[in-house]
């Protein structure tokens, strides 16, 4: 491992970036994963075990989302604008998938009519999938490179996004949330709403394994520089070593019926390809297409030490109290869910 990622600001910050990234994706990870399984059950019943698994907590999973944008905001504030200027439409169509899933918690249950609440549960499922799928995305074009010139000005459109690495990249992101999510339901539900998330366990792992294979066949063609760092750093390879173990847990633990025990290879799964792919792309946060001189790294787009050290200090303070409110309340809502009460 680099003496600088433990010594200095800003590695330290790249570590605590990590640490945003892993925890967004493994709470709201397993509600993007559950949600996008809504449409596929027809009855309303089923249907809303669905929402009431992920009511409790859903909205103070998402603290971690806006923690993660403040946090580039003020750590990285180059890479902060050149992604949120060169991604404008990506991330203009995430928000507002977004905040179609939060008003179909509110609306979906206000009326009874069933095209009033499949209008919803369409408009609940596009705002769990879509994020998840650009997510997976964005990061994609991030490690693989886009157009910025020296000045950290995005040179390229919508479309210029979509090329195949990083659309793989957002199918690998949602598969791996089809896993996690059906994990948690299996550990949440019974009855048929169980039985879907067997199935989509098996979906999720096989689409997850079979489209990170794909994808990383062809990193190796296009984009062999992304694995220079696990060479020059041994200590690297626990983060793949993670995904590889999480995926034998996940499959061993759903073939053996230890259904509440799946999540464990989820999380490891989840947690190591997060890893993977920001140490391979380390010390580099954007990649420049156009010249490696014009990377985004995390040298020349961080802030001052100042604004750095106090941050840090407020994130010691502030982190701990976060994760055990999370825990707290992962405690009081634990157990079975039905389709009784539910959300409002």
């Amino acid at each position: 491992m680099p003496m600088e990622m433990l010594t200095t600001l800003e590695g330290i910050w790249f570590l605590l970036a990590g640490v945003f990234l892993v925890g967004y994706a493994l709470t709201d990870g397993f509600d993007l994963g559950t949600g996008i399984l809504t449409i596929f059950t027809k009855k309303d019943e089923n249907r809303r075990i669905l929402y009431n698994a992920i009511a409790p907590v859903w909205d103070g999973n998402e603290v971690w989302l806006i923690a993660g944008g403040g946090m580039l905001f003020a750590a990285f504030p180059v890479v902060y604008a050149a992604s949120f200027s060169g991604f404008y439409l990506a991330i203009l169509l995430v928000l507002w998938a977004l905040i179609g899933r939060a008003v179909a918690f509110e609306y979906r249950n206000k009326k009874e009519t069933p095209l009033w609440r499949n209008t919803w549960d369409w408009i609940y499922w596009i705002g769990n999938f879509v994020p998840a799928l650009l997510f997976g995305v964005a990061v994609g074009n991030a490690v693989i490179g886009v157009p910025i010139d020296q000045e950290g000005i995005y040179r390229g459109d919508f479309f210029t996004l979509l090329r195949p690495i990083p659309l793989l990249m957002g199918f690998v992101a949602a598969f791996m949330f089809l896993m996690h999510g059906s994990a948690y339901l299996l550990r949440k539900t019974e009855g048929e709403v169980f039985e879907l998330a067997k199935k989509a366990a098996y979906i999720g792992f096989f689409g997850y394994v079979i489209t990170l294979a794909i994808t990383d066949f062809l990193m190796v063609i296009v984009a062999p520089f992304l694995y220079d760092n696990y060479f020059k750093y041994p200590l690297f390879w626990i983060a793949p070593a993670f995904i590889i173990i999480g995926l034998i847990l996940y499959f061993k633990n759903l073939v053996s019926n230890n259904y509440d025990k799946v999540i464990y290879g989820s999380t490891l799964t989840t947690v190591g390809t997060v890893l993977t792919i920001a140490l391979a792309s380390y010390p580099v946060l954007m990649r420049s297409s156009l010249n490696p001189e014009y990377n985004l790294t995390i040298w020349n787009s961080a802030s001052s030490h100042i604004t750095l050290t106090v941050m840090l200090v407020v994130t010691i303070l502030i982190m701990p109290i976060v994760i055990f409110y999370t825990t707290y309340v992962y405690r009081v809502f634990k157990g079975k869910v039905s389709s009784e009460g539910g959300y409002h």
